[in-house]
């Protein structure tokens, strides 16, 4: 069973928006301990961006190549962590924060961030298979608005971090 949610937030103070995907997937937790994903996820969405693909029914053309943000990479890191260790899947932290809120608080000086999670897929491949299937996951990954990107995995929770 899977569920998909998309839910943007405009954070007013800081005059950015932040659109945030939800993937959940009932699969059991196969991946490894932690990942330093880094060069293989960037890769993973490059290939797509590079190629184009379909989205649902909307064809996505070929957009430019991410770049690697390791300020997102750490948002990520500390995402996919926080959910592991305290039990939850979501966008929104137990303590109210959201991917915009948790980039800027460590030092992302970008306006835009948005934010893929899933859990308990076992490989790179596997999860992007799914993310690409989901027309929100697969829209945000082609998304020309983004620039750049940051991806952690942790115990079975994958989070990509995209910004501009």
């Amino acid at each position: 069973m899977n569920r998909y949610h998309f839910y943007p937030v405009k954070l007013l103070s800081f005059a950015v928006l932040s659109c945030i995907f939800i993937l959940y997937s009932c699969k059991k937790d196969q991946a490894g301990k932690s990942g330093k994903i880094e060069l293989s996820m960037l890769d993973s969405v490059n290939k797509l961006r590079s190629r184009g693909c379909k989205c649902g029914q909307d064809s996505m053309p070929p957009v430019k190549k991410l770049t690697w943000n390791s300020v997102l990479a750490t948002a990520a890191q500390a995402h996919a962590t926080d959910m592991y260790t305290n039990n939850y899947f979501s966008h929104i932290s137990p303590a109210g924060t959201s991917p915009i809120q948790r980039a800027i608080s460590i030092g992302y000086t970008g306006q835009y961030v948005g934010e893929n999670i899933a859990e308990g897929y076992a490989t790179i491949g596997d999860v992007m298979l799914a993310w690409e299937k989901s027309d929100d996951h697969c829209k945000a990954m082609m998304d020309p608005l983004y620039i750049e990107m940051g991806a952690y995995s942790y115990n079975g929770y994958w989070v990509q971090e995209f910004g501009h």
